[in-house]
Order: structure tokens, then C-alpha cells, then sequence
């Protein structure tokens, strides 16, 4: 891997936001929204309300194996974060991330342990049954340091807290689009809840809140009470070298970057701009995509400058 940008394939496809979400949330959803046109998104609603299309997860590769099939050669594997395990795949039409899953996978053959940054598409799968059972298709991924995964925690666990705040003042709330805005449920999450309530009715998310704890613990160098994930702490032998590429090397230097030509595509606009163009404008000023989606991330969500009014359309706030 090398720790080099995220490799993404092309596609005419609109980019949805990339979700940043803990293997419970993402493991525990069964509702699927299929689209239903050639270039419609499909979405996987979390207990939570969250409208999952595209993920970003971290954590240790817990297993890698090689899968042939009818299409050509292909991977699975899962990675295990602060609360659980994502399934992923790398499939036969992604060769251009087959390299580096050799290396995974030889990695972890060798008994290395090791944690990654992942981009991936949420996928489900139904069973006879009614069963859903959800997965990731992989876009790109890299090698990560400890202080890196640490940053992905505390950022996960502010959007995971966020949808549970959300969730449990819609409670208090009719059930409808009008109520959800005049008592102030984020513009962004009031489809996903709508849909959340209506499939799963009552939950109990004080499961998700005490992994929120646990993770923000984790990113704070603190370990969970009672809690053996195998992930490694900061003082581990196993916690591989920072990874050499703009994230690590010029990391604020391209979130600033990022956040400077994001405003001013914003500011310059009279009307929502959508995700795709604010990648585009990151990248021509020498940002790579996970690195504007993160910073599009924290500006909507921790430093609250813009806000997101249709889903995946974004304007200053």
C-alpha cells in the first residue's frame, strides 16, 4: 500500500458523502433503499437514520483471503474497529486496488497487524428469510498510524453522536417532515429518521452511545473498560510508521487547502453546490479526495460553517 492516496475507479455515477460510521451502527441495519434508475444512488438506513451510501472506516485488518470467481480474482476480508467487525470486498472489477490487496493479504499471512483507512460503497445482501446482512465494496483504502486512527474515532464518534441526538428528539416529534424542521433535526438526517421510525419503530440506542464512549476513550489513549479488541494502543510494537503521503507528510497543509478552496467555491456560488464539484475544486488545488471529504465532513459537522439543506448539495451556513 505505501500509504499513498485512496485509489477510487471512475464511474457517471453522482458521489454521495462518504459516511463516517462504527461497525455496530453499519452491522445492525436492515433497511435497504435500492435506486431505481441507471445512476440513482441506493442507501442502507441505520437504526440511527443514516442514509448510507458511501463509508469511511478504520481499524485492523482482522482477516484477508483471496476469492476466485466467474468474474476474475477478487478479495474479502473484515476490519474490526473500536465496536465490532465491517465485512468488505475488493471485487474482480476493481483491479486498480488488486495490488495493494495482494499486500493485505500477504501481510496478514505473515501475521502482521496492522490498521487501515477505508472508502468503500455499503452493500447488503438478503436472505430467504428476510435476513439482511451488510458489507462494504472497497474504492480505495491505505495504511494508517495510531494518531490517525485516533482521529478517526473522535470524528466518528461526533457523527455517531450527532444521528443519536437527533434520533432521540424525534421521538418528541410527529413523524413527518414539518415537525422533524421546526423542532430542528438537521436538514441532512430527517429523510434517514423518517425512514429509521417508520422500519424499525423503538430502538434502543444507548448501545450506540456507550460505543461512542468507548471509542472517544480509545482516541483520548484511554482503554475501555473490559474491552480486548486487539487494536493497537500507541505504545504497541505493532503500530506501523506514519504513512508517507500528503495526509501524513503536508496533512494540515491539505485540509487547509481543502477548506480554503471549499469556501470559496461556496462563497462564489448563489445556489447549493453539490459534492462532486467541492472534490473537483479540492483536487485541483492538489487535495485528494478522502482528504476533501474529510474536511467537508468537519466543516458540516464540527465547525458548523456550512450547512447541507438537500442531500449532498452543500452552502454556507
Amino acid at each position: 500500500m505505501g500509504g499513498g492516496p485512496l485509489i477510487s475507479g471512475s464511474s457517471n455515477r453522482q458521489r454521495q458523502p462518504a459516511l463516517r460510521m462504527f461497525a455496530i451502527e453499519f452491522s445492525q441495519s436492515s433497511l435497504p433503499i435500492v435506486g431505481q434508475g441507471e445512476f440513482d444512488p441506493s442507501f442502507v438506513v441505520s437504526r440511527l437514520g443514516a442514509m448510507t451510501s458511501r463509508m469511511l472506516v478504520a481499524g485492523v485488518i482482522d482477516n484477508m483471503e483471496r476469492r476466485d470467481t466467474e468474474s476474475g480474482p477478487g478479495y474479502r476480508g473484515r476490519l474490526r474497529d473500536s465496536t465490532g467487525l465491517h465485512m468488505f470486498d475488493v471485487t474482480p472489477f476493481s483491479p486498480e486496488l488488486h495490488a495493494d490487496a495482494e499486500e493485505i493479504l500477504a501481510r496478514f499471512e505473515r501475521g502482521d497487524r496492522f490498521l487501515v483507512l477505508m472508502l468503500g460503497r455499503a452493500r447488503h445482501y438478503e436472505t430467504e428469510d428476510g435476513g439482511v446482512f451488510t458489507s462494504i465494496r472497497a474504492e480505495g483504502f491505505r495504511e494508517i498510524d495510531v494518531n490517525r486512527y485516533h482521529v478517526w474515532l473522535a470524528r466518528t464518534a461526533d457523527a455517531t453522536m450527532r444521528r443519536i441526538d437527533s434520533h432521540r428528539k424525534s421521538r418528541e416529534l410527529d413523524n413527518n417532515e414539518a415537525s422533524y424542521k421546526s423542532g430542528g433535526i438537521p436538514s441532512d438526517l430527517i429523510t434517514g429518521i423518517l425512514k429509521s421510525r417508520e422500519h424499525y419503530g423503538d430502538i434502543d440506542d444507548s448501545v450506540y452511545e456507550v460505543a461512542v464512549m468507548r471509542a472517544i476513550s480509545m482516541s483520548e489513549g484511554l482503554a475501555p473498560p473490559e474491552e480486548n479488541l486487539d487494536v493497537p494502543s500507541v505504545s504497541d510494537d505493532v503500530a506501523p510508521a506514519p504513512s508517507k503521503s500528503i495526509e501524513n507528510l503536508e496533512g494540515d497543509e491539505a485540509r487547509e487547502k481543502a477548506k480554503e478552496a471549499i469556501m470559496q467555491c461556496l462563497n462564489a456560488s448563489e445556489s447549493p453546490v453539490d459534492y462532486d464539484t467541492l472534490i473537483r475544486v479540492c483536487s485541483g488545488v492538489g487535495v485528494v479526495r478522502l482528504t476533501a471529504e474529510e474536511v467537508i465532513d468537519d466543516l458540516r459537522d464540527v465547525q458548523a460553517l456550512i450547512q447541507e439543506p438537500e442531500f449532498g448539495f452543500f452552502e454556507i451556513l
